[in-house]
């Protein structure tokens, strides 16, 4: 009997300790309670958001944050750390929504808090309105000679244009990104592809050609956080604000690249051979790898993306324009407008929206293509358009001549702006407040 009484007595002993164990372990974060803001409380841009909380554990807190995350609870702001008092603290913070890229819509404030061993996570919904988009200026590319290129900008009274700066060599093309505040431009044989940083005025980064009888970089695209460059030596770079690269391609043996395209994250370019009449439309993986190729006759003047699939080709074919639609899923160019075309060369073309394209020819007219009905008209007349780009969010055409830039009102055709250039202009860009 003692026996059987020493066997029970450490068996409780033994769940005692058990249990006392299973008490001392922590298992759980920090409990959260948010005060403010209230649910689905709204904001602004630039609005400070008073943050308070109640934050306790049964034994320490380490660290507190406070982060804006989307609807997928993904980190899209900076997190802000405060101090921790106590096991039981109520936090009280501004959290700064001074991010002028946040777009209206839902998020939430997140509150991570640690004992140390375990982390608890805790949500407010709060609504955000952006700070509205506007065009704050026009940057214009021009040159007086094969030597410099000279870069004007537009202010949003569109009065005159300014000179910003020149620079030595050629030119093929350039971009402004609103997101980094940044302006590029790309040479040709001698002129370098540059960054340029709108707040200090500074080239941020240069990449300079190895000058010789042979073109340096051959073509030029831009999207607004990202600029690919296409190089006589068969590559194609992507770099990125820093001037790093951050995408690399390379043509098919003996040819180079000219113009270029984003269709569904699928780089769509033209290729040209070095030594024949042979072009060719090829589009790349986002890896940079080679996906598929078809043949063409036709010089590409412009890529316009009709959707996530395919892919507008405007150009010439031994000087007479032609409007082909490249199918990246099937891998096949077609002629979408059967009939022919008015005589002469496209010189420039843009997208308005999915079906509807303007495209300037060289007899001084802006035709209209619409692609449901197979129909072209003509929209202007009286501009030999070197260049065109569409401001969607004040709904402008904009039309390069030789020496005038002219906004015109989409699609009333209304004369918004006209600004002469005592230089030739060979392109422009958009730069936008975000």
């Amino acid at each position: 009997m003692q026996m059987k009484s020493l066997k029970a007595a450490l068996f409780f002993l033994m769940l005692a300790a058990l249990f006392s164990c299973k008490k001392e372990t922590d298992e759980a974060g920090p409990e959260v309670s948010f005060h403010t803001p209230f649910d689905n409380q709204s904001f602004m841009v630039y609005d400070n958001v008073p943050v308070s909380a109640s934050i306790s554990d049964e034994s320490k807190i380490t660290s507190v944050s406070v982060t804006l995350v989307d609807v997928n609870h993904i980190p899209v702001h900076t997190s802000v750390s405060t101090s921790v008092t106590s096991p039981s603290m109520t936090l009280s913070l501004s959290y700064p929504l001074d991010n002028i890229h946040l777009e209206s819509g839902s998020y939430a404030l997140l509150i991570t808090a640690s004992d140390g061993k375990n982390d608890s996570h805790t949500y407010q919904p709060i609504l955000i309105t952006a700070v509205p988009k506007a065009l704050k200026k026009v940057f214009v590319a021009t040159s007086t000679s094969a030597f410099q290129t000279s870069l004007y900008s537009i202010d949003s009274t569109f009065s005159s244009m300014s000179l910003y700066n020149s620079y030595s060599g050629d030119f093929i093309g350039t971009s402004a990104s609103s997101y980094y505040q940044q302006v590029y431009l790309c040479g040709n044989y001698t002129g370098n592809f540059s960054g340029i940083s709108l707040a200090t005025n500074a080239i941020k980064f240069t990449v300079a050609p190895a000058v010789s009888a042979s073109p340096y970089f051959t073509g030029y695209y831009s999207e607004d956080k990202k600029n690919y460059v296409a190089r006589y030596d068969e590559t194609v770079k992507g770099y990125n604000y820093t001037g790093n690269i951050v995408y690399n391609a390379t043509a098919n043996a003996g040819y180079f690249v000219r113009k270029m395209t984003m269709n569904n994250g699928y780089l769509v370019a033209e290729e040209k051979s070095k030594t024949s009449a042979g072009k060719l439309i090829v589009s790349f993986y986002s890896t940079g790898t080679p996906e598929q190729q078809v043949a063409i006759s036709q010089d590409v003047v412009a890529f316009c993306e009709k959707d996530d699939h395919s892919v507008f080709v405007f150009g010439n074919d031994a000087g007479q324009a032609v409007i082909q639609l490249y199918d990246r899923m099937n891998n096949t160019v077609w002629n979408p407008y059967p009939y022919a075309l008015p005589a002469g060369s496209i010189l420039s073309a843009l997208k308005i929206d999915a079906d509807t394209y303007l495209f300037g020819h060289s007899n001084g007219t802006i035709y209209k293509y619409q692609y449901l009905s197979g129909s072209i008209t003509t929209y202007l007349s009286g501009y030999t358009a070197l260049q065109l780009k569409y401001d969607e969010l004040n709904n402008d055409v904009y039309i390069a001549e030789a020496n005038l830039l002219t906004a015109v009102d989409y699609p009333s055709k209304t004369v918004m702006h006209a600004v002469p250039s005592a230089e030739n202009i060979y392109d422009f860009s958009f730069l936008y407040n975000r």
